[in-house]
């Protein structure tokens, strides 16, 4: 919703209309497209109807919504992550991508143009500097920048930023691919879980050839096993499959018990149905092509703490 109050203010500030007229006129045209688009991608449609044009200004991180073209925006670099090669598709390169925050928020940065990279190898943009970055374009709740974009130091000074990572109290029907969630819901469905082999020293996926396991960087190793458990959820306005990794299922339950059939099927019966705070990434399965969220914390609803803390409010 601050994201959402941020853009009718300046809608309407730009406008020379009043926020309540900017908000009846987003909701009008929510009405009108059958409530196929969230507010704040009505507010886009009525700003472009009203002539306003946000691409080319400087804008707070919490302003940027994914889609936008020609971004400015000037940020702390808070966590700087190590360039990484890859090869897909024929194709080889380099990536590099850290976290920028300034008052209102903070997203990460994807960086694709080698003379982008270059400054990170080289030294001339680390940790805690404030870099200015212009003509980027946001995808999945990030702000890319191609060749096209221009990247450099800042002289501003940025003290007070915003470190904590931003979480949406979504609803299931309108969360959007690459948000971080936090919403209340009930387990309708639990499935089998599943296990796959890595390695004991890095913990990343290993290469099993003729009952050989090799890692990419540790060579032949002796793996362990690590759980996958998927559930469904349901929130009263959307069900999504749940995916979850070893790390947050040992807060439900420990990760060597699903290996043992009795205790697995105890959990699935005692789990299902159980109302949870569901906090995770909503991620795009590349199989199916339909959202999914990767749980990063589950907690199960605590119903007498949460009358205690509705009595308070009154």
């Amino acid at each position: 919703m601050q994201n959402y109050d941020l853009l009718i203010e300046r809608i309407a500030k730009s406008a020379g209309l009043e926020k309540e007229e900017v908000g009846r006129r987003v909701e009008a045209k929510k009405a009108k497209l059958s409530g196929l688009i969230s507010k704040e991608g009505a507010a886009q449609i009525i700003a472009a109807e009203l002539g306003i044009n946000f691409e080319d200004q400087d804008l707070k991180i919490s302003e940027l919504m994914s889609g936008m073209k020609r971004v400015n925006v000037i940020g702390k670099i808070i966590n700087l992550f190590p360039v990484r090669e890859y090869s897909k598709n024929g194709r080889e390169g380099k990536v590099a991508n850290f976290v920028i925050a300034d008052e209102t928020g903070n997203t990460r940065v994807v960086l694709w143009d080698v003379n982008h990279i270059g400054l990170i190898e080289d030294g001339t943009i680390k940790q805690d500097d404030v870099i200015e970055i212009k003509n980027g374009s946001t995808r999945d709740n990030e702000i890319h920048l191609s060749g096209f974009s221009e990247l450099k130091k800042s002289a501003e000074v940025l003290d007070s930023v915003k470190s904590e990572r931003m979480v949406s109290e979504e609803s299931l029907d309108k969360v959007l691919q690459g948000q971080s969630v936090r919403i209340r819901g009930v387990v309708v469905q639990v499935f089998q879980p599943r296990f796959y082999s890595v390695c004991p020293e890095c913990g990343k996926k290993v290469v099993s050839t003729d009952e050989v396991f090799n890692c990419g960087e540790h060579g032949v190793v002796v793996p362990k096993e690590r759980a996958i458990l998927n559930f469904v959820f349901d929130d009263g306005t959307e069900t999504m499959r749940i995916v979850m990794f070893s790390d947050q299922i040992s807060c439900l339950i420990p990760e060597e018990d699903l290996k043992d059939a009795e205790k697995a099927a105890a959990f699935r019966d005692d789990f299902l149905g159980t109302e949870i705070y569901l906090s995770g990434n909503v991620k795009r399965n590349q199989l199916f092509n339909n959202l999914e969220i990767v749980a990063s914390g589950v907690e199960k609803v605590d119903v007498d703490k949460l009358i205690s803390e509705l009595d308070s409010e009154k």
